[in-house]
């Protein structure tokens, strides 16, 4: 796995968007060498193969994001697969990652925000999109400079951070998440803390309620249905948990 010494961007930095789209070919896909003049994201959400730039190669697989520097690159797709991904291009005025690219890993805190930014980003016009990008870019580099400085999570952690990721619209417990861990609830507390820097129930909320905001931008979904989707038992319960951890009413987003 190549590690990445990342550069902050700053105030002074100017973000342009390219392009980007979701991609899905039913079979394999091969993508020729080619020099890539800017940033990219890409997310595969299905689907295998190799990232191939001279010299190294990396392993692509599901549920996997990247943040990929300029440079030649080629990509092949398995064909024994469908395959399914989305890239947001962009170009910005300094070098973000000194490496070929940085894998941020699907047990990041910040990995469902990432995936809603993006997916937004092909939904924005005009102004809005350099913002959304900015703000990926924000979320991405704060995370490699979180790998430096404090140690990997704990892999009961992990396995539970993942099963939230793929049940958001569930109503998760915390007992439910320490048994998948092989943990008593109280231990899994303590060490979901040490890791995360935050009780679980906060996380499952901070999760829960950035997801439900994801969802309603860019899926046109009423307040209603959005509160059926993820299980609350009325539209006030969920209303009062989104003003909890985003300020105001989902209303108001409309």
């Amino acid at each position: 796995m190549v590690m990445s010494k990342t550069i902050m961007t700053t105030s002074d930095d100017t973000i342009a968007y390219f392009g980007g789209a979701h991609i899905l070919f039913k079979r394999g896909l091969h993508l020729p060498p080619r020099n890539v003049e800017n940033h990219r994201f890409l997310y595969v959400e299905s689907g295998s193969g190799e990232f191939i730039i001279p010299d190294e190669r990396l392993h692509l697989s599901d549920r996997m994001l990247l943040l990929l520097s300029p440079g030649v690159r080629e990509i092949r797709y398995d064909d024994r697969r469908p395959v399914s991904y989305t890239y947001i291009e962009f170009s910005v005025t300094r070098d973000l990652i000194t490496e070929p690219w940085y894998h941020v890993p699907e047990s990041s805190p910040h990995f469902q925000t990432l995936i809603g930014l993006l997916r937004s980003t092909l939904h924005e016009d005009g102004d809005g999109t350099e913002s959304v990008i900015l703000a990926a870019i924000d979320l991405t580099l704060r995370h490699t400079v979180a790998d430096a400085s404090t140690p990997a999570i704990d892999r009961r952690i992990r396995k539970a951070l993942d099963y939230i990721d793929r049940n958001l619209n569930r109503a998760l417990k915390v007992s439910e998440l320490a048994e998948l861990a092989g943990l008593s609830e109280p231990q899994f507390r303590r060490i979901f803390r040490a890791s995360m820097s935050i009780g679980p129930k906060e996380y499952l909320l901070q999760t829960r309620m950035h997801y439900a905001r994801r969802i309603l931008e860019s899926e046109g979904l009423r307040v209603s249905d959005v509160a059926e989707l993820l299980q609350f038992e009325t539209v006030y319960q969920f209303s009062k948990q989104y003003k909890k951890v985003h300020g105001h009413s989902p209303t108001r987003r409309r």
